[in-house]
């Protein structure tokens, strides 16, 4: 999700690539701040459909997207925030949209504004889907392995 808090709208993600920006004036993602572009891996505790619990006043159609984060990356128990991300794939949900026409002009839109395949949800893992919870926070009992010889951790 994009979120600009100096109006309090969602706007549109703004560029294929796009930068994180902290309106509390350091460079993004930060410690002890809750900015920077989030994302989640799978092991997380709060995948999208969890998020999307936590802001369920937003009225907009929503999709999913896969995305390539650089730069400096967090990475905890609710997922990465980081400094910089490249949209690579953008899945809708069907639930969303009005019919198939509404979400074939979402798709066409989406595809000619970022330059990526845009599919239906079968394209998300089901890690994604199925991490939907309550608000609050990760339950006790969830313990996050990072596989460090796993990541990619060339500059």
């Amino acid at each position: 999700m994009y979120h600009d808090d100096a109006t309090g709208l969602t706007p549109l993600w703004p560029a294929r690539r796009s930068a994180a920006v902290c309106y509390e004036d350091h460079e993004a993602p930060a410690a002890g701040c809750r900015c920077g572009i989030y994302g989640a891996v799978e092991g997380t505790v709060d995948s999208l459909p969890g998020y999307l619990q936590d802001t369920a006043y937003e009225t907009d159609p929503w999709a999913c997207a896969e995305i390539a984060c650089y730069g400096r990356v967090f990475v905890d128990m609710r997922g990465v925030r980081a400094q910089h991300a490249s949209l690579c794939r953008i899945a809708l949900p069907e639930t969303c949209y009005a019919g198939e026409a509404a979400r074939e002009a979402a798709r066409r839109g989406l595809r000619e504004r970022y330059g990526v395949c845009v599919t239906g949800m079968e394209a998300v893992p089901g890690w994604l889907t199925a991490g939907s919870r309550d608000t609050g926070p990760p339950a006790d009992e969830v313990h996050l392995s990072l596989d460090l010889e796993r990541l990619d951790l060339r500059t």
